[in-house]
Order: structure tokens, then C-alpha cells, then sequence
């Protein structure tokens, strides 16, 4: 299945996300994992619109912990936001694995690095190509899956930690 996880919100742009999945094939769901945000009374009218109510399923909320198991048992994340303070979910995809399919914008091509498949989060088009390449292509997707691990492995709140102490102690030698 197709995954995406993220709070139901208009920055997640999850419209163009269905508008893609009714591209594909009947077979290929879409698991939206998360809360509901603001206006996400709109996603579920676009899901009707689409005639997609027998393949998206909305699991609400998921405790962090349990998020590896939805990664671990996804074909893909697919992340189409058009705003990102970082984009947390597509790193947290990648280090259990799991191919990913992200938008080109903001933050998140320096979250995805090589390893994500980046697209343009306003062409539905693009998206259903990039899902349907890793879908229907085995060894690219283990190829993203190595190289997802490799890139997933860059980032670490040790490390975020150490990296910031080191700003504010040069911020402090210059008072």
C-alpha cells in the first residue's frame, strides 16, 4: 500500500495525493495516517469525489511508536506537502526502509537528499509516475531502500543537539 503520514491539513496538499491515486490501478490503496488538521472535512468530500472510498483508509492518530510498523509494511510513503519545517516523516520512512516518493519543495529535498524520488506537489501526473515507477519496479525500489538508510542515518537528535550546542557556544564567544 501507499502510505502517508502527516496531520489532514491544506500544507499537506493530500487532494493532489487522491487526484494521483485515481490515476492508478483499483488495486493500489492508500493508508493516510494522522490526526485530523484544519478543513480536512475537504479531503474526505475529495476522497467521495474521486469514487476512492473503497481504497483510502484513515487510521487517525498513531502513537510514534507504533509509526515502524506502518512504514515496515508500506510499498512506499508518498509525502506531496507544499510546506515542511523539515519533513520528519520522510526521514523516519527511510530508516525503517521504506521508499519514498516526496515533494520537491521547501525543506523536504534536503530531508530526502538522493534517495527520495522528488516531484512537483501541484502536477497529480508527476506523482502517479513516480508512485507507479516504484511500485512496478522492484529493483528501484530496493535501491531507495539502501540509499534511504544510508541518507536516514545522516540525521540524529544527538547529533542536532551536539551541532546546536556548538552554535550557541560560538554565539556566546562573540558577546
Amino acid at each position: 500500500f501507499v502510505l502517508h503520514v502527516g496531520t489532514l491539513q491544506p500544507r499537506k496538499n493530500i487532494p493532489v495525493l487522491l487526484e494521483a491515486m485515481a490515476l492508478l490501478p483499483d488495486e493500489t490503496p492508500l493508508i493516510l495516517v494522522g490526526g485530523k488538521g484544519w478543513l480536512y472535512d475537504e479531503i474526505f468530500a475529495r476522497i467521495t469525489q474521486l469514487g476512492l472510498q473503497k481504497r483510502v483508509r484513515f487510521t487517525g492518530y498513531v502513537a510514534d511508536a507504533d509509526l515502524p510498523l506502518w512504514y515496515n509494511a508500506a510499498t512506499l510513503l508518498a509525502f506531496p506537502s507544499v510546506y515542511e519545517g523539515f519533513g520528519l516523516p520522510v526521514v523516519e520512512a527511510m530508516a525503517c526502509g521504506t521508499p519514498v516518493v516526496a515533494s520537491q519543495v521547501s525543506s523536504i529535498p534536503e530531508a530526502a537528499g538522493d534517495a527520495g524520488m522528488l516531484f512537483d506537489p501541484h502536477d497529480k501526473h508527476q506523482l502517479a509516475q513516480a508512485i507507479t515507477a516504484v511500485l512496478s519496479n522492484p529493483d528501484l525500489a530496493a535501491t531507495m531502500r539502501e540509499q534511504g538508510r544510508q541518507q536516514a542515518s545522516r540525521f540524529s537528535w544527538e547529533r542536532a543537539g551536539q551541532e546546536t550546542a556548538v552554535v550557541y557556544q560560538r554565539a556566546l564567544r562573540n558577546v
